[in-house]
């Protein structure tokens, strides 16, 4: 179930996958596609966010664009969970549906390495991420610290606070409380509780400001001349997706926290300062998810960090590019450290 478009995109498929919580797959599949001409310069990886694909980051990539396939070799990863990388709907028994094991960022960026392992990728110039791709980014600069040489965090975090874990519990909260949902055993679509979940979600997706301006007018996803209009929009936007693929993602985004790391012994201090990788930071000034404030700590503790706040009205919604201004800006601000030197210490 999704609303993909159609999958063009290679599967690598790896035996008996353990996990962080000691489970074993049999057999573990990892969506990925890849871009540009592989050369003898080191690929750049992306990853992606909640519920996304590889399309989740087109904004970025095109002729002059931060990416640019004719340029650049990028291997595009997709998340556990989104639908088409194994996931609760995807997966045969024992796994299937409800059953699907709990998956951490670890564990997808550890899939995402024996991914480049096979295609004989050493090093990775840098990866590129938003949202729980930003995630993804950071966990790959602190698992392996000696393969990646830049990192691009875009309105993302080392670790999910309890502010997050306490929304993203809200809304699972909504999709189990269908009484369809039945524990996660449906035979339909819980779609009451799909449709509570994108109700509850819209006041956090973008910015007070984006409403009181009345932002929300310039979109035909968004544009809507009453509230129960806006909502009969909004309230669909999940639909088409399945309720346990949905909820698989709200447990690894809300917990993910660098400082679990092997070696890292609970410490964020410790596992940030272990970064070799030089990390770009891309914080939104309005952004419920992930606070300025928050990041800019965080970047602190990197020994090679910077923060870059993109001032938008758009939320978290900025992220995916909604907005021109917003395309430019971070476009141009990826762009620029991309193609900034590396600091030879960093080399190893």
């Amino acid at each position: 179930m999704g609303i993909f478009p159609a999958p063009k995109f290679k599967r690598f498929t790896l035996e008996r996958f353990q996990l962080e919580s000691g489970v074993v797959f049999p057999q573990v599949n990892l969506a990925y596609r890849i871009s540009g001409t592989p050369s003898s310069q080191p690929p750049i990886v992306t990853c992606t966010a909640f519920s996304q694909s590889y399309y989740d980051l087109a904004y970025l990539r095109g002729a002059k664009l931060a990416l640019d396939p004719k340029k650049d070799w990028i291997i595009h990863t997709e998340l556990l969970g989104n639908g088409r990388s194994s996931s609760p709907s995807n997966t045969p028994p024992p796994f299937k549906g409800v059953n699907f094991p709990a998956v951490t960022i670890r564990d997808n960026v550890n899939l995402q390495s024996a991914l480049l392992n096979y295609l004989n990728v050493n090093r990775i110039r840098a990866v590129v991420g938003a949202s729980m791709g930003g995630q993804q980014a950071i966990q790959w600069a602190v698992s392996y610290p000696d393969r990646v040489e830049k990192a691009v965090v875009i309105a993302g975090s080392c670790r999910a606070t309890w502010h997050v874990r306490l929304f993203l519990n809200s809304l699972a909260t909504c999709i189990r409380s269908d009484p369809a949902f039945q524990e996660g055993n449906y035979t339909e679509p819980p779609l009451l509780g799909l449709s509570r979940m994108s109700e509850a979600w819209a006041p956090w997706a973008f910015s007070p400001e984006f409403y009181s301006l009345q932002v929300y007018q310039r979109y035909p996803d968004t544009q809507a001349n009453s509230l129960d209009e806006f909502l009969a929009k909004w309230r669909t936007r999940y639909h088409e997706k399945d309720a346990n693929d949905l909820l698989c993602h709200f447990q690894t985004w809300a917990n993910h926290d660098v400082s679990l790391t092997p070696g890292m012994d609970g410490c964020l201090e410790k596992a940030l300062k272990s970064i070799k990788a030089e990390v770009l930071f891309l914080p939104i000034r309005t952004d419920a998810y992930f606070a300025v404030a928050d990041v800019t700590a965080e970047a602190a503790l990197i020994p090679h960090a910077q923060v870059m706040v993109l001032n938008s009205v758009y939320g978290h919604a900025a992220a995916f590019g909604r907005d021109k201004s917003d395309r430019t800006q971070l476009n141009q601000a990826i762009a620029n450290f991309l193609h900034q030197d590396i600091n030879p210490s960093l080399m190893g």
